[in-house]
């Protein structure tokens, strides 16, 4: 009866024995975040004595060992590094092209092969942050400004402040989805001052700022013209001047039009007869009027008064004259 639960006792310790031969890999990381020119290190701990394994990546080997030989792609020789004692893989100066998934299979000196997975994820850092807006010279309670925060480099979380204090969003003020954009709607006096965002990631981060000025819509010492405003003005001015200048011209030609008519070849003819008709008449002092006979016209060319308003006039009819003379 003894011998029984002396040979339980075996039984149960072979059992635990074979289920402590179950190898398996420990992955310290499961996601590797790291910044462009720096070193990722992929740490693996197996439950067991490792023989051989590789590491692969986007279907490529970059390297794998047996025992104690460990052979690198020539595309990763200087920049990847086994640690054959447990398997892990240093991997230098990363770059974009890093990104991704690397798998690990590991083969024990007793047991059968396992593999895990890591994945990397290479990240530029966050540089050259900048904040600017839609409008430089709002108007209160007229308009909507919108504020961008722009940044170089792999962002991955955005915040905003107003005068170093966190916003806090409402129906008027609020930010995009990924935070990139602040709007503000129906602008206030009390929406002036420094805005600033800060743009990160887990390696780094930078900010930037700018100062928002809201202006009175009344027409004060206090508004700035815009530059387009300035130019409206100016054009304007000088297209009234314009105007102005070819208005005065046109009157003043139209002045000198009366004031001196044109000569025609009527008006030409017209002297040249009424020349040869004073030839014929005389006005005496009393500034009668007198018609000659033809056959005295030779002698009447010098018979003129210098008081005499008209210096000659020949009339038609002479019998009308001729009484009045009498």
């Amino acid at each position: 009866m003894s011998g029984l639960p002396f040979a339980a006792l075996v039984l149960c310790l072979c059992i635990t024995a074979g289920q402590s031969q179950q190898f398996t890999i420990f992955v310290e990381h499961s996601q590797i975040k790291v910044t462009v020119g720096g070193d990722a290190l992929f740490s693996v701990r197996p439950s067991g004595n490792v023989s051989s394994g590789d590491w692969i990546f986007k279907g490529e080997t970059i390297a794998q060992w047996i025992n104690q030989t460990v052979t690198v792609d020539k595309a990763y020789t200087s920049r990847a590094y086994v640690f054959i004692s447990n398997g892990s893989l240093l991997l230098k100066s990363l770059n974009m092209s890093d990104n991704g998934e690397y798998r690990v299979t590991i083969v024990p000196t007793n047991g059968s092969r396992t593999s895990a997975t890591i994945f990397l994820r290479v990240i530029e850092p966050v540089t050259g942050v900048t904040v600017v807006t839609n409008d430089s010279t709002p108007l209160e309670n007229l308009d909507t400004i919108a504020l961008s925060c722009d940044a170089s480099g792999t962002v991955q979380t955005r915040r905003w402040f107003k005068d170093n204090q966190p916003i806090r969003e409402n129906r008027r003020i609020f930010t995009s989805p990924d935070k990139a954009k602040l709007t503000i709607i129906s602008v206030n006096r009390n929406d002036a001052g420094t805005y600033k965002c800060i743009a990160s990631n887990p390696a780094s981060s930078g900010s930037g700022e700018t100062y928002v000025q809201v202006y009175s819509p009344k027409t004060d010492g206090n508004v700035t013209l815009t530059s387009g405003a300035i130019v409206g003005i100016v054009l304007g001015l000088l297209g009234a001047g314009l105007i102005g200048g070819i208005s005065g011209w046109l009157i003043a030609r139209k002045m000198v039009r009366i004031k001196d008519p044109p000569q025609s070849k009527h008006d030409t003819s017209t002297n040249s007869g009424r020349k040869s008709t004073l030839d014929t008449t005389t006005v005496n002092a009393s500034q009668n009027y007198e018609n000659f006979p033809r056959n005295q016209q030779g002698s009447s060319d010098n018979t003129q008064d210098g008081n005499s308003t008209y210096m000659g006039l020949m009339l038609g009819d002479r019998s009308v004259y001729s009484d009045l003379k009498r």
